[in-house]
Order: C-alpha cells, then sequence, then structure tokens
C-alpha cells in the first residue's frame, strides 16, 4: 500500500513537472488599437477629412449665395414698398417682375443647397465605406502574417484578441504595429519550431 502510494505521489510531481515545462506559451493583440494606429489608417482619415473639408468649401459658397440672393430680394421689396408709400404705384409695378424673379431665384438656390447638402452626405458615407472597407480588407490580409512572424520568433503557440483573454499573455500589440508601419508585411510566414500560432482560435474560459 505504502509503495503504491509513493508511486502516486512520484507519479503527480512528474504531472505537475510536466505542466511546468510544457506551459501553453500565448500572446494577445488589441484590435482596435492596431486599426487605430496603423499608419494606413491615419491616411485614410486624412483623406476623408479633405474631401469633407472640400464639400464644405462648397456647401459654404452656395449659403454665401443664397445669402446674397435673400439681400437683393429684401432690397427690392423694401423699395417697392417704399414706392407704394410714396403713392408711386406705376413705378412700384415696374419693380414686380423683378422681386418675382429674385423670389424664384431664392427658392431655386434654397433647393440645390437642400440637394447638394444631402449628396454631400451620401458621397462621405459612399467614401468612408469603400476607403475603410478596403483598409479592413488590406490590414486583414496582413495582420495575420506579421502576427505569426512575431509569435514564431517569441515561441508563442497561439495569439487571441484582446478582448477574448482573461488572464496572462504577452501582448505584443506594440510589435505587431511597428512591424505594420515599417510598409513592408511579410510576403510569408517566417517558420517556426513551434506549431503556428493560432490566431483566431476562441479564448480559454475564465476560471472560477
Amino acid at each position: 500500500m505504502r509503495l503504491s502510494l509513493r508511486l502516486s505521489a512520484f507519479t503527480l510531481l512528474l504531472v505537475f513537472a510536466g505542466s511546468t515545462v510544457f506551459a501553453f506559451q500565448f500572446g494577445y493583440v488589441d484590435a482596435a488599437k492596431i486599426f487605430a494606429k496603423y499608419s494606413e489608417t491615419q491616411k485614410t482619415k486624412e483623406l476623408l477629412e479633405s474631401e469633407k473639408a472640400k464639400l464644405q468649401k462648397q456647401l459654404d459658397a452656395k449659403k454665401q449665395e443664397l445669402t446674397d440672393l435673400n439681400t437683393r430680394y429684401m432690397q427690392t421689396a423694401k423699395q417697392i414698398q417704399d414706392l407704394r408709400d410714396a403713392k408711386k404705384e406705376a413705378e412700384a409695378k415696374k419693380l414686380e417682375p423683378k422681386l418675382k424673379a429674385e423670389r424664384e431665384a431664392l427658392a431655386n438656390a434654397n433647393s440645390e443647397i437642400q440637394k447638394f447638402f444631402e449628396e454631400s452626405q451620401k458621397r462621405l458615407y459612399e467614401l468612408e465605406d469603400e476607403k475603410m472597407g478596403a483598409l479592413s480588407k488590406t490590414l486583414d490580409d496582413t495582420v495575420d502574417l506579421v502576427i505569426k512572424k512575431i509569435a514564431a520568433a517569441k515561441g508563442l503557440e497561439a495569439v487571441f484578441e484582446k478582448r477574448f483573454c482573461y488572464f496572462g499573455g504577452i501582448d505584443i500589440t506594440d510589435e505587431v504595429l511597428a512591424e505594420l508601419n515599417k510598409g513592408k508585411a511579410p510576403a510569408t510566414a517566417a517558420p517556426a519550431a513551434t506549431p503556428a500560432p493560432a490566431t483566431a482560435a476562441p479564448a480559454r474560459p475564465k476560471s472560477k
């Protein structure tokens, strides 16, 4: 019985020793931080801001035109009223076609501004979807290779997204960013002595 207990204890010691020697090494990355600080993300944001500023400048010019039209309309309307107050109805009537034309021009300009605003918003939304979508695809195509390269160099068996990593792990976010921002993502993953890291594997459940 004692021999059996000793063997059991010895076996248990080997199990714990083995779990220490062959501990599961993993890392994690902050995907939101990578996307936000990726150099191409900054360039895309600058492009979108430039387009937004250009459209805003055009909108401001149209608003100024509308203001000028409104000023002329109000001046003509006042001039007609002044003539009528002075009992000069004939002269006032001569100005009525001008007032009508200015009123129509004012209404058209107002409609054009509304249309331009709606089209500008649509243009900006479509451009953002196009550019950010293309950026996300480019990042998706390269970030896995970069993660595998860094994980292989560090001997990591898996890399998780930060949101799914409850405890432990090595944060390689800054290293991934530094590699991406060099502008030269690796064409293939670097050869590794350990198994290829699982970048999309689910995180282990939190221990209770």
